[in-house]
C-alpha cells in the first residue's frame, strides 16, 4: 500500500502535535531548570527495574537526570515544531525515534514483552520511521525548498 501525500502530511502534523505537547508541557512544569518530576519517575522506575534496566538508570539516566530533563523538553519542542513545518524531517523523525527508545529503556519497556503490551510506542515509532522514510517534508513543508536546491539532501 502506498500512502498518499495527505495521508503523510496528517501522520507528520499528528506526531509533530503529539511532541511538542509533551515538549510545551514539561517546560511549564519547569523541567529545564528543576529535574524533580524525571528523577521521580526514574526512581519508580528503579523500584522494579532488574538487569540491564536497572543498570541503564544506575548508570546512564539517574546520575545525569539534569541533562536529561533539558535534553528532553528541548528535543521534544524541536521535534514538535520541525515536524509541523516540515523542516529537516528525516533529521527530527531520526532524533524522535532515538528519544521513545531512550524513553522506553528508561521505563523499562524496551527489555521486556511489556513493548507489545501498550501498542502506543509500537506506533510511534512506526509512524516516526514512516515519516524518515517518506521524506515527509517535501510535501507542504520547509523542505520542499531545500530540495530544490539540493535534491540529494540526505536530511530532508
Amino acid at each position: 500500500m502506498k500512502f498518499s501525500n495527505i495521508q503523510i502530511l496528517l501522520l507528520r502534523l499528528a506526531i509533530g502535535g503529539l511532541f511538542l505537547n509533551a515538549g510545551l508541557g514539561k517546560y511549564n512544569e519547569g523541567w529545564l531548570t528543576n529535574p524533580a518530576p524525571l528523577v521521580k519517575s526514574l526512581d519508580e522506575f528503579h523500584q522494579h527495574a532488574t538487569g540491564f534496566h536497572r543498570h541503564y538508570l544506575d548508570y546512564v539516566a539517574l546520575p545525569y537526570a539534569g541533562a536529561w530533563a533539558k535534553l528532553m523538553t528541548v528535543g521534544e519542542l524541536a521535534v514538535g515544531v520541525s515536524l509541523l513545518l516540515g523542516l529537516l524531517v528525516r533529521l527530527s523523525s531520526a532524533m524522535g525515534i532515538f528519544m521513545v527508545l531512550n524513553f522506553l529503556a528508561a521505563n523499562g519497556s524496551l527489555y521486556s514483552l511489556n513493548f507489545f503490551g501498550s501498542p502506543w510506542a509500537a506506533l510511534l515509532l512506526s509512524g516516526l520511521l514512516t515519516l524518515f522514510l517518506s521524506r515527509a517534508g517535501r510535501w507542504v513543508g520547509v523542505d520542499v525548498l531545500l530540495a530544490k536546491s539540493n535534491s540529494k539532501g540526505t536530511l530532508w
